[in-house]
This record gives C-alpha cells, structure tokens and sequence, in this order.
C-alpha cells in the first residue's frame, strides 16, 4: 500500500502492523547496539531473552538457539555490543531486537593485548617442542589446579574414578576467573612444584568468555607453567579456546574432561587387558567346568543305574544276619552228618570186630591148636581194620571240609559286605528304608550307613 493512500482511510489494527512490520524489517535488518543486559531469562525452547537498556532507554532483544554456538551466555549487567535485526510481531505489536552477534564491550582489546603478549613468550622460545616435557606413562599421583566447585574439577574426578580409580588425586583449589585469579593460580603450580607432589599437573578450569579465561594468559601464569619441574596439561574452556597457557604448557587438552582421559590411559588399557585377560580365563574355566559338568552327570547316571541294579536285586539278597545264621547252620549240619558217618563206622567194624570174635571162640572151640595162630591172625585184621577206619573217617572229614569251604566261598560271593569291602556304603533311615538322594533326610532325623566293616550311626544336620 502507497504511503499516500494511508492519509485518506482508516486502517484496522492488522493493516497497520502489517505496515510497520514490513517498514522495520525493510529499513532495520542490519544494526550494532551497545547496551546492558537486564532481566536476562533462558526459555525452555533454548532461546535466550533479556532487555537491552541504557540510562534512559530499553529494548527487548532475543537470541535464537541457532545462533548461541558462537557466543558466551549473558550474564545481568554486561555491558556488551549487539548485531542484528529489529524484529516487529503483529500478532502483538511487540518490538524485538533479534541478535545474530554478540561479545562483551572491551572483549576486542583484551584479545589483542593476548595476541601481542602470545608473540613475545613466542619469541622467547617458551612455546618450543623441544622443551616441553614429556607426559609420563605411569602415573600414580595427579595434582589438579582448578576451582573446587567448579564443572572441571567434576569432570576430572568423574572420568578418573571411572577409568583409573586406584590414582591418587590432588586438588590445589584456587581462583579460576576475576580479580586475584592468576596469582591463585600460579602460587597453587609454585606450591605444587615446591613438594613435588605429583606426577603431571592439570591447570584448567571449564569454558567461559574471553574475559573470564584471561587469567590463564597472564604473565604470573605463563611463568608459572614454564618454570614447572612437573610436567603441565593446560585444560582451559573447550576446543575453540587458545589461552596462553595451552602454548606454553607440555600438553594442551581441549577440554578438562580430555586431560583426565589423557593421564588415565596408560592405567586404562593396562585394567582393560587385565580385563580381557579376566574374560578369556573365565571363559576358559567355563567351558571346563561344563565338561567337567558333562562327566559329572554320566557318572551321577552310571551311578544311578547301578544303585537301581542294587535295589532290584536286594530282595534277593539275603542280609547278613541272615547269610550268618545260614552258614551257621550249614557248619552244624555237616558236623551232625560227619559225627553220624562216624558213629556208622564205628558200628559197622563193631560189627564186623564181633563176628569174627565169634567166628575165632567157635574155631577155638573146635582147634585148640590153631587158636594161637587164629588170634594172631585176627589181631593183625583188627590193627589192619582200625587203620583202614581211621583213613576212612580222615578222608571223610577232609571231603566234608572242602565241602562246606565251597559253601562258605559261595556264601561270601552272594553277600554284599564284598561289595562294601570295596569302599561303597549303603546308608538306611530308622525304618530300614535306603537313602537314595538327600532329599529323602531331613534335618535332625538318626540314619545308618553300613560299610565294609560295621555300621556307623549319625544324625543329618541342615538338608
């Protein structure tokens, strides 16, 4: 709409902010404004807001997530110069001044001062590789000079705790930022080198503004990290920041979280072979324990089957008490027929002895004369008979008794005490019954285990 049909209608409240916004987005896409910030709130969306004011105006001003990466958040009452473009909601008719840029006043100054101060230790060779001192690999001491409650030291405590949590830690807590900040720092690396006190140092702290990270690039510092007997990371802000210190110092590292990873590395992957070593030992005894596993189970099976042979013919084995009272008898039964063999041969060459007595008086009676020659004769038959008896019974008895040795040796083929003479045991509870697992006791109940020798009585405890 020509600005000379404005004068001769009227606009509704849209029309005349659409012209507004159109006229200030046109006119006001480039500006730089120096001013102090107030009121400054983070939204949740990420974006900041705060007003930008001076003695006797204000300005409300944003700045999109999109465009923070390169800039420090504000803090109220820095000072600081803006570029960017005013903004005009229509929805609201709110003025906004969005920012693209943005760095605290002075900020250019004290980057060159750095900059000319860079080039002067540059030329004293104090930023020469050849100098610089080596990071040892073993390292059991660490002294970090940093602030005691800021992010840095977390981060370094956190990632050694994790990685290396055998390494002794010490803190030189000092002053990281403002007024003071670099003599707290350089007095904590001078107190650190007077004892000796560790293997390497850490002198950092976590990320800030120029400003704030402009006492790691005074000259109390910069001496400080040169004269150091102990090797020195410098671990100041993130990637893009270079203070003096990283040039100077033996080891620069990007951010105070990569220093803690750089002296944790040797102990690192020395505890992650050690760790490996653990895994493939573990894996080894694990694979044996599960052969071992498998024999195990076919034993406890051939066991098993063997305990089911035993009890499928326990019934017809008789116990020992009874293979006992049997072998008994048998032993009383071959004496009682050996003692009746005996007695039948006693009467039987009685019998014989007194027939041919008989037979001698009637010859007497008839032959005097061959009486003599007759008794003679008949007492060598009777020596002869008494012989022949006492072989007889000898070879009976001996006959007998290899008899009832066969009976015995069978005996003992039958009884199971051979069987437990072999070191097997039969354990039985009160009633008799076997136990065959250890579930079937409980606790406090009397069992009996037969061995190969006798029986031993005792109580389960536990189960």
């Amino acid at each position: 709409m020509a600005a000379y049909d404005l004068l001769g209608r009227t606009l509704t409240v849209s029309e005349a902010n659409g012209i507004i916004h159109d006229t200030v987005e046109d006119m006001f896409y480039e500006l730089s404004i120096e001013g102090e910030v107030s009121g400054f709130r983070p939204a949740s969306s990420g974006h900041w807001y705060f007003t930008l004011k001076d003695k006797s105006a204000a300005l409300d001003a944003a700045v999109f997530r999109s465009a923070q990466f390169q800039m420090v958040m504000p803090e109220d009452g820095d000072l600081i110069i803006a570029k960017g473009s005013l903004s005009f909601y229509t929805k609201t008719g709110k003025l906004t001044f969005v920012i693209r840029e943005m760095k605290r006043k002075g900020e250019g100054d004290l980057l060159k001062i750095i900059e000319k101060r860079k080039e002067y230790y540059r030329s004293l060779g104090y930023f020469d590789e050849d100098k610089k001192k080596p990071i040892p690999e073993e390292i059991t001491k660490l002294g970090v000079v940093t602030s005691p409650t800021g992010a840095a030291i977390r981060d370094i405590l956190n990632i050694t705790r994790r990685r290396a949590p055998s390494l002794d830690i010490i803190i030189f807590p000092c002053a990281v930022q403002g007024d003071g900040a670099a003599e707290s720092i350089a007095m904590r690396i001078r107190q650190a080198n007077s004892f000796l006190a560790c293997d390497v140092l850490i002198v950092g702290r976590g990320g800030g503004s120029v400003e704030d990270l402009s006492c790691f690039s005074e000259p109390c510092v910069i001496e400080a990290i040169h004269d150091s007997e102990i090797p020195v990371i410098s671990a100041v802000g993130h990637e893009i920041d270079w203070p003096i210190s990283d040039f100077v110092a033996d080891r620069r590292a990007p951010t105070p979280s990569a220093a803690a990873e750089l002296v944790t590395e040797t102990i690192f992957r020395r505890r992650e072979r050690l760790d490996n070593a653990l895994f493939s030992s573990t894996a080894a005894m694990k694979e044996r324990m599960l052969r071992l596993s498998s024999r195990l189970r076919e034993t406890m099976h051939n066991a098993d089957v063997l305990e089911k042979k035993i009890i499928r013919y326990r019934g017809s084995i008789p116990s020992t008490e009874d293979l006992r009272k049997i072998l008994i008898l048998r032993m009383e039964n071959a004496r009682t027929s050996l003692a009746y063999d005996e007695e039948e041969i006693i009467r039987s060459m009685e019998r014989k002895t007194e027939e041919r007595s008989k037979r001698l008086l009637d010859s007497l009676k008839e032959n005097n004369v061959l009486f003599k020659q007759k008794m003679e004769k008949a007492e060598r038959e009777i020596t002869t008979l008494q012989k022949e008896m006492d072989a007889a019974v000898g070879s009976r008895m001996r006959a007998e008794s290899l008899k009832l040795a066969s009976i015995v040796k069978e005996t003992e083929a039958l009884s199971p005490l051979l069987i437990l003479r072999r070191g097997y045991t039969v354990t039985e509870r009160e009633d008799g019954s076997i136990v065959r697992k250890a579930s079937d006791v409980h606790s406090g109940e009397k069992i009996k285990t037969r061995t190969g020798d006798g029986i031993i009585t005792s109580t389960v405890i536990g189960g």
